[in-house]
């Protein structure tokens, strides 16, 4: 009888990463096993093993996959014009939010490997991505000012990382309360609000002199 044929390698560690990710948007995932994955995936635990020789390597895996995902939504991003930095800055955090909203575990797995101690791949390949994301935040605020969008002594970095601080607030609120439903359009109106403070004002109109004697 004819064997049935292999499935690829990257289709199986692909398949595993989805696995992972429904796992991990109904538990903790300091509790999900590799054994459970496999489970998920309707493979053996060693076939699981053959690709995945440790489970840190298989988190490590779905966060490369997650990072990989956004820059590529991120990059569709930059050909499109905008009609000011309000608009793109909204775009990327909402690109952000996109990808948690189909993937719910993914924000679920992300702070669990911020909140270990100590270190390891997937949270420094995590840490590696926000860094840039900010980074191209900074970038579009101080475009902004360029324009004369901005307040000229407005600091872009640490306005990025206020932004980029909402937003992970934002996605903990939705946790918190089991939905993520509305994450996209929350988001926008928190960084319409909050940049709407820092928009250069136009130089006050002089007002008329004082009457003699007044």
């Amino acid at each position: 009888m004819p064997r049935a044929p292999a499935t690829p390698a990257a289709e199986r560690r692909a398949a595993a990463v989805r696995a992972l990710l429904e796992l991990a948007a109904d538990m903790a995932p300091d509790q999900i096993s590799t054994a459970a994955v496999a489970g998920r995936m309707g493979v053996s635990h060693g076939a699981l093993f053959r690709h995945f020789p440790s489970r840190e390597a298989l988190w490590t895996e779905a966060v490369h996959w997650s990072t990989g995902e956004l820059e590529i939504r991120l990059e569709a991003l930059a050909g499109q014009a905008f009609r000011d930095p309000d608009g793109e800055v909204a775009a990327l955090l909402k690109a952000h939010a996109a990808l948690v909203q189909a993937h719910p575990g993914l924000l679920r797995l992300w702070f669990a490997e911020l909140q270990r101690p100590g270190t390891s791949p997937a949270r420094e390949e995590g840490k590696a991505f926000m860094g840039r994301f900010r980074r191209r935040l900074q970038e579009v605020i101080a475009a902004g000012q360029a324009r004369h969008w901005f307040e000229p002594d407005l600091d872009p970095g640490e306005l990025a990382g206020l932004l980029v601080a909402v937003h992970q607030g934002l996605m903990l609120q939705g946790l918190a309360h089991d939905s993520l439903d509305q994450l996209g359009e929350r988001t926008e109106q928190a960084m319409g609000l909050i940049l709407r403070g820092w928009h250069r004002r136009p130089p006050a109109e002089a007002g008329p002199e004082a009457a003699p004697g007044g």
